[in-house]
């Protein structure tokens, strides 16, 4: 029987072990299936850089969209703060305006009654007369253009005061326009505009209606436009110059006395003035 130790002893002895290689270590992948096939996923490798790449790009946009969201969500936090700090101030500033308004009313009260508990000097008022001899005997007087005026104020327009200033007369000879000019004046302190609507007449005399001029044409009733809201339209804070215009007229001469009267939006009478008049021959602006 053969010593079979002495024979593996000298096996041993004699086989050498393979020496291991110098080349560089490297690493695979493999699957094992179910059946105990083996597959060899060497493409992997070449992946996992890529990957990598991909997954540092990603984080760092993540990164910065995450500063760049908590920064305009601070921005707008602060806008929204200013806003309210806005919105406060408006507040404040439209309360203060109430309470100024307030004060003006009650000051603008005060002033109204005191305007209204003074009396009325009648003595200004001069009635002019209708012929032509009469208005030459105003000649004597201090102011030639001493004045019939009649006012009256009701309602809203109770304490508006308004005067009719400049009242000028021009004849244009070679048009045969008759232009009339003059300013609408509001006297009162009212910080209210005031509107209405403005009518002139021009007279021959006072009897003979149809020989009249009326600036705008309406018709007449008692000596007045009676229909008040075709007049000019006026809204004025402080003044206005009022112009209107005739043609064809041959004979203007014929005119001595003007009216003008005033009328509220609500059609209430708010002046009625009237006073003697000069026409003035001019040339035209037509070149």
């Amino acid at each position: 029987m053969e010593d079979l130790s002495r024979n593996l002893e000298k096996v041993v002895k004699t086989h050498t072990p393979p020496k291991q290689s110098k080349r560089a270590g490297s690493w695979s992948v493999l699957l094992l299936e179910d059946h105990g096939r083996m597959v060899f996923l060497g493409k992997l490798k070449r992946l996992v850089i890529p990957l990598a790449l991909v997954l540092t790009i990603a984080t760092v946009s993540f990164a910065w969209l995450l500063i760049v969201f908590k920064s305009t969500r601070e921005d707008n936090r602060n806008l929204s703060n200013a806003l309210g700090i806005s919105r406060q101030k408006i507040i404040s500033l439209r309360d203060e305006k109430d309470l100024l308004m307030i004060r003006l009313v009650v000051a603008e009260s005060k002033i109204k009654n005191k305007e209204s508990d003074m009396p009325l000097d009648t003595n200004l008022s001069v009635e002019t007369r209708a012929d032509s001899e009469d208005v030459d005997k105003t000649a004597s007087l201090p102011d030639k253009k001493q004045v019939e005026e009649k006012t009256a104020f009701a309602g809203p327009e109770k304490f508006q005061r308004i005067a009719i200033e400049d009242f000028i007369v021009l004849f244009e000879p070679d048009t045969s326009a008759l232009k009339v000019q003059f300013k609408i004046i509001k006297t009162s302190q009212s910080s209210q505009p005031l509107s209405g609507y403005v009518f002139a007449i021009l007279k021959q005399n006072k009897a003979n209606q149809n020989s009249w001029l009326i600036f705008p044409s309406v018709p007449l009733v008692s000596g007045k436009p009676a229909m008040f809201k075709k007049g000019q339209y006026f809204s004025i804070l402080r003044f206005k110059t009022v112009k209107f215009k005739a043609r064809n007229e041959t004979n203007p001469k014929r005119f001595k006395n003007a009216t003008v009267f005033v009328f509220a939006k609500t059609g209430k009478l708010l002046l009625e003035k009237s006073f003697p008049i000069e026409i003035t021959e001019t040339v035209s602006n037509r070149t």
